[in-house]
């Protein structure tokens, strides 16, 4: 009887391997592991978004040769990580205030399956928060001296990086409220770059912009009285010049402000989500293998009326990680 059932287990088996699966041959093969991510904002030409797109209308691109879509999420289906980048120098009370206000008005508006945090900084500290806190609370917190790093823009932004690269939502976003200058941090600006290059995340500067200041004349209380300090920015225009090459290159836009309104800095944040929560995500993993370089990316669209006059914007290329070394 045991001698029966296993011949009958033997034969089984034998089927089961010389069965072939239907449309193995078909299937691309995968030498590399790591999938690549790309969200995509497409308008028509009144700029309206275009909404209720399929799988099977998106092409997708890698360095020229068309891969398949593996993954895919619709426009407004998805929840959205948002972090914060506010780089508090130079700054005022009411600044501040302004700030934190618009912010925390924001939070209010997030979808249910939408998350944010929060990288503040200025010369005294750093503090990173998963809720906006109002400005005591943000003014006592970088006061603390175990809250030491980082406290110039590069370090904050790679920072923030890494900590979006760990958020489950496909869809990140950065929003950077800045002057755009930095104060000598140990991160370049190509370090950030490549960090931002290494997966999707759309990303978004709100920067001061001096002439629009109501606080030129602002007063430092706690310097002498003789001693006033106008509230202007140190930002060069090769600073500026790299913050908009970065939110350019993510598929994100910069927008200039005097930061002193909160009405104002809601109002951009709540622009900034409704084309976040708009895009699409398209992943694929690439048949080459992973080799360290830097490959292009193109959508297209097919079978849509009026295509042709639509306007894609999403990252035009993705940073391939380093070939594991052979042991």
């Amino acid at each position: 009887m045991k001698t029966l059932k296993f011949l009958i287990v033997f034969v089984i088996a034998i089927f089961i391997t010389s069965v072939p699966i239907a449309g193995q041959d078909e299937a691309p093969v995968r030498i590399g592991t790591d999938v690549v991510s790309v969200n995509v904002a497409i308008n028509d030409a009144n700029g309206n978004p275009v909404k209720s797109l399929t799988r099977s209308q998106f092409q997708i691109y890698d360095d020229g040769v068309e891969q398949e879509i593996a993954y895919f999420s619709p426009n407004g289906s998805a929840g959205v990580t948002f972090g914060i980048v506010y780089d508090m120098h130079p700054t005022t009370p009411d600044r501040t205030r302004a700030v934190v206000n618009g912010l925390r008005e924001f939070i209010k508006g997030l979808q249910p399956a939408d998350n944010l945090f929060l990288v503040a900084f200025n010369e005294r500290g750093c503090l990173t928060s998963e809720i906006i806190p109002d400005a005591d609370q943000l003014e006592s917190h970088l006061a603390l001296p175990e809250n030491r790093e980082p406290r110039s823009l590069y370090d904050a932004l790679y920072k923030a990086v890494g900590k979006l690269r760990e958020q489950k939502n496909q869809k990140r976003a950065l929003l950077i409220i800045t002057d755009a200058a930095d104060h000598s941090s140990r991160r370049r600006y190509n370090e950030v770059e490549s960090e931002l290059r290494s997966f999707d995340v759309q990303v978004y500067a709100i920067t001061f912009d001096p002439t629009l200041n109501r606080f030129n004349d602002y007063i430092d209380l706690s310097r002498k009285p003789d001693s006033p300090v106008a509230m202007s920015s140190d930002a060069t225009p090769t600073d500026r010049a790299a913050l908009n090459s970065i939110t350019l290159k993510s598929g994100g836009s910069t927008f200039s402000s005097s930061l002193e309104d909160p009405s104002n800095i809601l109002r951009i944040a709540r622009e900034i989500s409704a084309e976040v929560h708009d895009l699409y995500t398209l992943s694929f993993y690439p048949i080459r293998a992973p080799d360290g370089a830097k490959h292009s990316i193109r959508i297209g669209l097919k079978g849509v009326p009026g295509s042709k006059k639509f306007v894609l914007n999403y990252r035009p290329n993705y940073q391939s990680p380093m070939a594991a070394k052979s042991q």
